[in-house]
């Protein structure tokens, strides 16, 4: 029998990687007032950021609902088929519950497997990819749910915000501190916790200095791109996010560049301008 692989939109994987693997990707919701949008179905990321930047209203997102899991997951393992679930950070959403409680139905006979990341974007897509990757090479569902456990302990996620002022608007962070940076020119650098949680880390001036920041991490932790599948993503960044790729494979040999776009769900958090990385590093992700 065949092992399907579902993921969310919030993985930002290039639609056609999700086509060439046959990879089925669920949509989270954003909503502008009373607008709900479908991620990547009813809007698009440019289109996103060009209504987030003009909108007085800061858009808010909605997770998948048990219901909404079970119209993919039933189908999916109809014929006795299994299905591995790679979902959004647990501690950013309450998705991945959502998603245990469809796949615990009896019906589906326990023919699918739930992973929660405890990661989000590309980061996300790396263990997506690799969940696809070892349906294609024959392992059964429980064997890929196992070691997607064991891999997303080393999948690192290190990303920069270009202004506080989404976050502010979010209620996530004072006028004051959004204003404070916006003057001083001062960027965070940041980082996915084990908890899956986004954790600050440092704090730089200026936008040339947050980028060397991300690499600078990299080789602090230790982290050996070569042969390594690695991710870029990106909010209305692509000339910057494309500089990375080209650094990633240059300087570090990495084997393959995931480069994706961060959609409405993920962009609601962090705005235009972010720029993240994700690649393999230590066990428990250098903490």
């Amino acid at each position: 029998m065949a092992v399907r692989i579902v993921c969310d939109t919030c993985a930002d994987l290039p639609l056609s990687m999700l086509r060439d693997r046959n990879i089925t990707s669920i949509p989270l919701t954003v909503s502008f007032g009373s607008e709900q949008l479908k991620d990547g179905v009813d809007i698009t990321p440019e289109r996103f950021y060009e209504r987030l930047k003009a909108s007085k209203v800061m858009p808010t997102t909605s997770q998948v609902v048990p219901a909404q899991f079970a119209e993919v997951f039933g189908p999916q393992a109809a014929g006795g088929d299994e299905v591995v679930y790679v979902g959004l950070s647990s501690g950013l959403s309450g998705s991945y519950q959502s998603s245990a409680v469809a796949a615990a139905a009896p019906e589906l006979g326990g023919r699918v497997h739930v992973v929660d990341s405890l990661g989000a974007s590309v980061g996300l897509g790396l263990m997506v990819l690799r969940a696809a990757d070892l349906a294609a090479a024959g392992k059964t569902g429980a064997e890929i749910a196992h070691d997607l456990q064991d891999f997303r302990a080393r999948v690192c996620h290190v990303f920069t915000l270009d202004t506080l002022e989404y976050a502010r608007r979010g209620g996530r962070v004072s006028a004051f501190s959004a204003m404070a940076a916006s003057v001083l020119d001062v960027k965070p650098v940041l980082r996915v916790d084990m908890a899956g949680k986004l954790i600050p880390f440092d704090r730089v001036r200026g936008r040339k200095k947050a980028i060397a920041r991300l690499f600078d991490e990299l080789e602090r932790l230790g982290a050996d791109p070569r042969d390594q599948r690695v991710g870029i993503s990106h909010s209305s960044a692509e000339d910057e996010a494309l500089e990375l790729a080209h650094r990633f494979r240059t300087k570090y040999g990495a084997r393959e560049v995931v480069l994706g776009q961060i959609g409405a769900t993920v962009g609601a958090h962090v705005g235009p301008g972010c720029l993240s990385i994700f690649f393999e590093g230590p066990v428990g992700r250098g903490e």
